[in-house]
């Protein structure tokens, strides 16, 4: 890297901390670089979600989270929360194939915890997705994480852009 352009790194690293220290919170920092763009999303057949597009990074979801993430993929519009129930079946069809449990019973109960009146399991499981998907994005990571709005459950990445899922 050329020393002119090491000065104007070194620069703007000097103006954000001096926004940081006046108290600027670092959404309204990212507002000022632009919203991210939205790159490619894949999953292999063993769950493991790739995005090329930033350096073939890899995210490692367990069952749970991956049955989560490849149902709300499969539904651009999102899900209400309180309607997750009506997917029960679909859900068990999905962690069928995410699991190493073969005894359905276990399959069933899983889901059942998920789709429950109390939603921790629902809760905790988005939670968990999104710091994992954070951690290896960051700010960028705005389009892979499930939202929720209104009460609705989504993923925004464009779905021209996903495969695998």
């Amino acid at each position: 890297m050329e020393k002119e352009t090491e000065a104007i790194i070194a620069e703007v690293r000097a103006l954000l901390a001096n926004l940081r220290a006046r108290g600027i919170p670092d959404d309204q920092i990212d507002n000022l670089i632009g919203e991210p763009e939205e790159g490619r999303i894949q999953m292999d057949k063993r769950g493991v979600i790739s995005l090329p597009d930033y350096g073939d990074v890899k995210i490692y979801l367990n069952p749970m989270e991956r049955t989560l993430y490849i149902l709300l993929m499969r539904y651009p519009q999102g899900i209400p929360v309180d309607d997750l129930y009506l997917y029960y079946d679909e859900l068990c069809g999905i962690y069928s194939k995410q699991t190493v449990f073969g005894d359905m019973d276990i399959v069933k109960d899983a889901v059942g915890a998920l789709v429950d009146d109390y939603k921790t399991t629902l809760y905790t499981n988005v939670s968990r997705i999104k710091k994992k998907i954070t951690d290896k994005l960051g700010r960028k990571a705005a389009p892979y994480i499930i939202t929720r709005e209104n009460g609705t459950y989504s993923i925004k990445v464009s779905r021209n852009l996903v495969s695998g899922m």
